[in-house]
């Protein structure tokens, strides 16, 4: 906002202070937005790092049950069996708002995992094989759904983040020095009625002081 711009009235003065008010009123809102969506974030951030633990403890099982079985049996025969398996797997999403923020909820239900493969015709621990992938599905969607939200919410923090600097550094600054600005020159301009007004005074005075004389 250019000072220069705004004519020092009462009314600008007025309207000033009233925009400043509502300055600060969404500084204030939009600080406590940042905190909570702090403290929301620092819970998924843990959250999703205990979620990649589980998910890296998984898949390193999962991983090391196909690196036995294909010593066992063989990569290409492991690979032929696999192309014949088909899962009914179910993913829901929904979303639930912290301060604003759609932070996603993934539903998982998993179709279960049964023998596969005969243990004579099928390749040796392939259904190990399964079953570990298969239970590495649940932690894999958790760990989706905490990251998503982390980078939700880290999104708004930047965006909010920005509007309470603007706010602080820049419109709550130029109001008060606009505010600061049109008091000064309505003080000024009371002054010069003030000395106008006593200098009024004093002329009428010696006037009806001399027409006393006069009359006297």
């Amino acid at each position: 906002m250019a000072r220069a711009a705004i004519p020092p009235t009462r009314s600008n003065y007025l309207r000033t202070q009233r925009r400043l008010e509502r300055a600060r009123h969404g500084y204030d809102m939009l600080e406590r937005k940042r905190q909570i969506l702090v403290l929301e974030l620092m819970h998924k951030v843990e959250a999703a790092r205990a979620a990649q633990e589980v998910v890296r403890e998984a898949m390193a099982q999962a991983y090391a049950a196909l690196e036995e079985a294909a010593l066992s049996a063989g990569i290409e025969r492991l690979v032929r069996e696999s192309c014949g398996i088909a899962a009914d797997h179910k993913l829901q999403t929904s979303v639930h708002s912290v301060m604003g923020v759609a932070v996603p909820e993934i539903s998982f239900k998993c179709a279960g995992h049964a023998l596969r493969f005969a243990l004579t015709a099928g390749a040796g621990g392939a259904d190990e094989v399964l079953g570990r992938f298969h239970d590495a599905l649940e932690p894999i969607v958790r760990l989706a759904e905490v990251e998503n939200a982390v980078l939700r919410l880290a999104r708004e923090i930047k965006r909010t983040q920005r509007r309470v600097n603007a706010l602080e550094k820049t419109f709550i600054p130029d109001y008060e020095d606009t505010l600061r600005f049109i008091g000064e020159c309505l003080d000024e301009r009371e002054r010069e009625e003030l000395v106008i007004i006593k200098k009024i005074k004093r002329r009428r005075e010696s006037a009806r002081y001399a027409a006393e004389g006069r009359n006297g």
